[in-house]
C-alpha cells in the first residue's frame, strides 16, 4: 500500500472530483494516476497562496482504475459527465474522454476552450489512459482539515508529489477514519471565489 501526496491548487471540484458519491482522479496529475495501484490512497492538499494551505482536502482509496473510455462508457460514471444545464456539481463533470474512430474527444469542460477543444490540456490529461476510482474517501474541500503534527511529513508542499508506504501512511488514515465521515465534508474551495463557471486553459 503506497500513499501519494500532492498539492491541489485549484480546487474546483474537478480533479479531484467528489460528487455523488464516487471520488474520481480523472485529469491532471497524470503521473499519479500512472503509478497509483488498487489500494493505494491519494491525499491532496491546499496550496500555499490559499486559506487553506497546508490543509488536507481530500483522502481517496483507489478502488478501482479504469481507461478513459472504459470510464466515458460505464453507466455508473454517467453522472460524473459534463451539463450546463445543472448546478456546479454537474458543471465540473470529469467525465470528458473518450475515443471517437481512433481520435481523442474533449467535452466541453473546465478543461476545454468554449467553442473547442483545449489541445494543452487533452494531451496533458490523455497521455496517461488512467482514471482512478474511489468509493472510500474523504473530500474536505473549505473545510480542509489541519493533521496532527506528527504527519506533518506527509504534507506536500511543492510540484510533483511525494510517496509514502505501509507504515508510513496507515496511522494517517486510521487518524481521518477515526475522526470523520466518510464521502463529501464541503464544498470545492474555489466555488467561494467565483461567479461563473470557470475555464483552466493549462499551464504556461
Amino acid at each position: 500500500m503506497n500513499l501519494y501526496s500532492y498539492v491541489i491548487t485549484r480546487d474546483y471540484g474537478f480533479a479531484p472530483n467528489p460528487f455523488w458519491n464516487i471520488c474520481t482522479l480523472a485529469t491532471c496529475k497524470p503521473q499519479i494516476r500512472e503509478h497509483a495501484l488498487k489500494g493505494d490512497w491519494v491525499a491532496g492538499f491546499g496550496s500555499a497562496h490559499t486559506e487553506i494551505a497546508k490543509k488536507m482536502v481530500f483522502l481517496m482509496q483507489v478502488d478501482e482504475v479504469c481507461t478513459f473510455d472504459e470510464y466515458w462508457d460505464d453507466s455508473r460514471f454517467f453522472i460524473k459527465r459534463l451539463r450546463f444545464d445543472g448546478n456546479y456539481q454537474q458543471c465540473y463533470g470529469d467525465n470528458i474522454y473518450h475515443h471517437v474512430d481512433g481520435e481523442w474527444m474533449q467535452g466541453n469542460s473546465h478543461h476545454s476552450y468554449a467553442d473547442g477543444i483545449n489541445q494543452n490540456n487533452l494531451v496533458h490529461d490523455t497521455r496517461i489512459d488512467r482514471v482512478l476510482i474511489s468509493f472510500h474517501y474523504w473530500y474536505f474541500g473549505d473545510n480542509a482539515i489541519t493533521l496532527p503534527p506528527e504527519f506533518s511529513d506527509v504534507v506536500a508542499t511543492g510540484r510533483g508529489y511525494r510517496k509514502y508506504q505501509n507504515s508510513d501512511c496507515a496511522d494517517i488514515i486510521a487518524w481521518v477514519e477515526k475522526k470523520y465521515e466518510l464521502g463529501q465534508q464541503g464544498l470545492p474551495f474555489m466555488w467561494k471565489k467565483i461567479k461563473n463557471f470557470a475555464r483552466f486553459e493549462g499551464e504556461r
